[in-house]
């Protein structure tokens, strides 16, 4: 479906006023000026206005010249400012409207500020505006958190997005209010492409809107991602301000960094406009963490007292799985042999069901059919004949199946630990102990507390290490990215599981050295395999796994290695994780040995910021083996 870019349908072109009185601007400008308006926190914030690195002064995160009056208002809020007042005077429509009109938020606060006289500057007519605000109908707001997708390079952190709701609006009413969306534009580069120009900005951002019900599709039933929608506490003025200012940046494109003025930020900057008292991408820029994780920027809502309790809705994939654990062992057995097309509906588990019953099977059955159709892995010319058939049936069944629905998680995503770490403690190897210490900015592996975060999802980014021992302090590794998704199959799901990693180590088998020796060298491993979980909050997995590393310690400056791992991972509690890998990796690469390794890790978790983690490494190369151990004390912030 074509998006809905803002209700432009419902507008039509408005005609300016007559220009007013010219002395008048001059009036106005003095006022400004001797008010310090230019300075004044609301004006920043409608201008995206952030402090400059370095020196006093102020840039915007928007670039795009269409947003300015002024050719340097990007970085001069006084001289947009008087820019701003002049064009209000003028009857030259802009991009088809009245400039007042298109500069509706600034129009709104200055003219709060200034007490604008209508004789001497009468007010424009603003046709589009007024059409396109009373089709949002806009009563409340909420921010939605869609889960991490592993699969996908663009939601690995997760994605936020705005729900605009219409007064009276229940929770299944809510699927027809609208989503207003940040997202780059004409991604449709590989995944290298995508991470060297997302890095850069080398994307443009764009608002836009879109049914909400849509945004749901996309995420809870094709991505298979939970929404978390979390009330955003504004009052009625401050989503007023809020529309002014969308309306303002119809168009207007700013650059798109993946890891800082993403999709998340820039909601954020949306907010502050609304609310210029709060301080909410300051954080993200200046204050240490340069990055702005999607789960992280609803922390800072959280703490600046704005969100409400979240509601839960789940992914499709996730309710379908909860709906078949409420069949019948035989009446789960018919659904899955249906949806193969190895029964039909005169079968007798179906026949001989209660009406209840068969409300559920044929319910589960079209769900079934249609997951399986959007995996790719059934036909529409074999698929659709059945869901019809189960669709038809269920029409004449009065009863409802009464599913429970997927009882929501106690510890929703925000109340997850914190996405940065520091570990601190020891390492000893069978000669020499030394300290270590690791820094890693973002964002979760399988031995963190699991509460709030994907089960069976490790992805880490920019972890380093530093050892200090007798020789002084020194670089241990660096591990440049870290993603490891392990998703378990069952009789219905079958997913693939996978992982990679690249960034820094020494030559092995210094890896696990208290004392470590030789030189540094880039090294990428990976794989993919299968993950089931035969009990609660169990994963184990077996992967085809290869690894490759560039280091002048090697016989021929590389090591090419290839073979298998194998995993399993237990969270036993919110507090208490294990984890187990073995590595059996055969020598590919001339005069490279055999590598056997052994890696067992078990965390507890004292409080919400703290934990402690033991480490164990087992490495054989050839006849030669070694051993070392690691307790860390780590910090989440």
């Amino acid at each position: 479906m074509k998006r809905l870019l803002f209700l432009l349908c419902l507008a039509c072109s408005g005609v300016a006023d007559a220009a007013g009185d010219p002395a008048y601007l001059a009036e106005l400008q003095a006022q400004a000026k001797v008010r310090q308006l230019a300075q004044a926190r609301p004006w920043q914030r409608l201008l995206h206005l952030q402090p400059d690195r370095i020196g006093q002064g102020y840039t915007s995160t928007i670039s795009f010249a269409g947003f300015f009056n002024a050719p340097e208002g990007r970085d001069h809020p006084a001289a947009e400012l008087d820019a701003t007042l002049a064009v209000f005077f003028s009857d030259t429509d802009i991009a088809g409207e009245p400039p007042q009109c298109r500069f509706k938020a600034r129009y709104e606060w200055l003219k709060s500020q200034l007490d604008f006289d209508d004789a001497r500057l009468p007010p424009q007519p603003c046709t589009r505006y007024d059409a396109w605000a009373a089709g949002l109908n806009a009563r409340h707001l909420a921010v939605v958190f869609a889960s991490n997708d592993l699969n996908s390079p663009s939601s690995m952190f997760g994605h936020t997005l705005l729900r605009v709701d219409a007064p009276g609006q229940g929770r299944d009413e809510r699927l027809l209010a609208y989503a207003l969306n940040y997202a780059a534009t004409d991604i449709d580069d590989n995944g290298a492409v995508y991470a060297w120009r997302g890095i850069t900005g080398s994307y443009t951002g764009y608002f836009s809107i879109y049914p909400y019900y849509e945004k749901v599709k996309e995420y809870a039933r094709f991505e298979h991602r939970d929404l978390w929608e979390y009330p955003l506490e504004l009052s009625p003025q401050d989503t007023q301000r809020l529309l002014w200012h969308v309306w303002e940046l119809r168009g207007v494109g700013s650059n798109y960094y993946f890891f800082s003025q993403n999709c998340s930020f820039q909601l954020l900057s949306l907010i502050e406009a609304a609310r210029p008292d709060l301080d909410l991408t300051h954080r993200f820029l200046y204050r240490g963490v340069p990055y702005a994780i999607p789960i992280d920027t609803i922390r800072q809502l959280r703490d600046a007292g704005v969100l409400g309790a979240p509601d839960y809705r789940p992914a499709n994939a996730k309710r379908l799985q909860h709906e078949l654990a409420q069949l019948g062992e035989a009446q789960r057995i018919w659904v899955l042999a249906y949806a193969r097309g190895d029964t039909d509906l005169a079968a007798a588990t179906y026949m001989q069901a209660e009406e209840r019953d068969r409300a559920r099977m044929l319910e589960t059955a079209h769900e079934l059919l249609y997951f399986r159709f959007q995996e790719g892995e059934l036909s529409r010319e074999a698929g659709l004949p059945r869901d019809r058939a189960a669709l038809l049936a269920r029409s004449r069944i009065a009863t409802p199946a009464d599913f429970a629905p997927v009882p929501q998680p106690e510890t929703p995503p925000d109340a997850g630990h914190d996405s940065g770490r520091l570990s601190m403690g020891l390492r000893a190897d069978a000669h020499h102990v030394a300290a270590l210490l690791r820094l890693r900015p973002a964002y979760h592996d399988r031995l963190d507390p699991p509460a709030g975060y994907l089960a069976g999802g490790e992805l880490e980014f920019f972890d380093l290490g530093l050892l200090a021992n007798r020789k002084g302090v020194q670089l241990d590794d660096l591990r440049l990215l870290s993603v490891q998704a392990v998703s378990p199959r069952s009789d219905v799901f079958k997913p693939w599981s996978w992982q990679a990693s690249t960034g820094l180590r020494r030559s092995e088998p210094q890896t696990l050295s208290a004392d470590p020796q030789g030189r540094y060298g880039p090294y990428v491993d990976g794989g993919g395999g299968m993950a089931w979980a035969p009990w609660s909050n169990t994963q184990v997995y077996g992967f085809a796994f290869g690894s490759a590393d560039l280091n002048a310690d090697a016989a021929k400056g590389y090591l090419l290695r290839g073979g298998l791992r194998t995993g399993a991972a237990v969270q036993w509690s919110s507090r208490w994780t294990q984890q187990l890998e073995l590595d059996e990796l055969a020598g590919l690469s001339p005069q490279t040995r055999a590598r056997h390794e052994a890696r067992l890790g078990t965390q507890w978790q004292w409080c919400h910021s703290k934990g402690l983690r033991l480490n164990l490494h087992y490495t054989r190369l050839g006849d030669q083996t070694w051993r070392s151990g690691e307790l860390l004390w780590q910090i989440y912030f």
